[in-house]
């Protein structure tokens, strides 16, 4: 028997007046809104890997375990296989996490989640979908860690879980060792995620702190580095809280191919992942040093492969590059990312290409 309404009654409340994760399909010359590597992996990695999918049974489900991909992410972050949980990118593995950790706690109605914002959106979907209200700690007034206000929300909130992403998008923050330490150790009740997914561009990382603390976790990618194409994204964490995880991971998440070339990238063209990472590096110095001598341009230091920078007029900004060929993230709106366009740092040749279609618009 009906209870009245329609299907769109059944929809989650939280997800109703959220928007769908959306890429605008802008075709550009020099593409530096996604975060991405603006490097792909070299020609002999490409000819490997050719000859490797000859091989591949694609009549048969993937291993469910991705064994031989997990033994390579092992050795490249010195971890036991157990600490592990394989994801189709990060964006599944917060997914998976909010739903293993979305138990109230005694005598609530809903669990929550805190991060410090702006972050990354797929905390809140994630969050949304999982029947968990948010509680977003903001940073400071230059996007900086603000452990006070973190804590303060932690208080408030009493939250299942926290997202510390640091380098953090779309800021490019980078959160304190002590800030990390004190908030995994003073909050043994709650679960902790450090999301690592900019670290190869700060060369920090807070992988020690599983050892020391269950509640804490750390997740990373291979999407940032040149491997966006195959969504590989792993969650370290000691292997009774990793189980827990597990028991949502879908099976056969990870299709064969990825777990194929990803497995061979890593064991066999690392070097020359690490190698366009420092380029990167570089050119990201680079294209802060040009943006402080650009009046009316505000920059963010930053830790990651990106930069976020505030204008006069973002939209006519961002639209005077579009037509310029040039296509980075119009994050303008209400609150405090107000005029901030964010900007993947590309090779030598987009990132000049850029800063002269910038240095047009400004002036026009």
């Amino acid at each position: 028997m009906s209870d009245g309404g329609g299907w769109r009654d059944r929809v989650r409340a939280a997800l109703r007046p959220l928007d769908p994760y959306h890429v605008p399909p802008l075709p550009a010359a020099v593409k530096l809104d996604a975060n991405e590597s603006p490097y792909s992996p070299p020609a002999a990695f490409l000819d490997a890997l050719a000859e490797e999918v000859r091989g591949v049974a694609l009549h048969r489900y993937p291993d469910p375990r991705a064994s031989r991909l997990r033994a390579a992410i092992a050795a490249d972050l010195g971890q036991p296989e157990e600490r592990l949980v394989l994801g189709n990118g990060s964006d599944e593995l917060i997914g998976l996490l909010a739903s293993t950790f979305a138990e109230p706690r005694l005598g609530e109605r809903e669990a929550r989640m805190v991060y410090p914002g702006p972050s990354f959106v797929v905390y809140r979907t994630a969050a949304a979908a999982a029947g968990m209200e948010v509680c977003e700690a903001p940073l400071g007034p230059r996007f900086e860690a603000d452990y006070d206000a973190l804590a303060e929300t932690l208080a408030r909130a009493r939250p299942s879980l926290v997202f510390v992403a640091t380098p953090n998008n779309p800021t490019g923050t980078e959160w304190p060792r002590a800030a990390i330490e004190r908030l995994v150790l003073e909050h043994p009740d709650v679960v902790i995620i450090v999301d690592e997914a900019y670290a190869a561009y700060s060369r920090t990382s807070f992988l020690d702190l599983v050892d020391r603390a269950e509640n804490c976790a750390v997740m990373r990618t291979y999407s940032k580095i040149g491997l966006a194409g195959l969504r590989v994204g792993v969650l370290v964490a000691q292997p009774a809280l990793a189980r827990e995880v597990e028991k949502v991971r879908p099976p056969y998440n990870l299709g064969t191919l990825p777990q194929l070339a990803a497995e061979l990238a890593i064991r066999r063209f690392s070097g020359e992942l690490t190698r366009h990472v420092d380029e990167v590096v570089a050119e990201r110095e680079r294209l802060c040093a040009a943006f402080a001598t650009l009046p009316g341009v505000e920059w963010f230091p930053t830790s990651a492969n990106l930069v976020l920078i505030r204008v006069a007029e973002a939209h006519r900004v961002f639209a005077g590059l579009a037509s310029r060929g040039v296509l980075v993230r119009n994050l303008s709106r209400p609150g405090p990312l107000a005029g901030c366009l964010r900007v993947t740092v590309g090779t030598p040749d987009e990132n000049d290409r850029f800063l002269t279609a910038l240095r047009a618009v400004l002036a026009s």
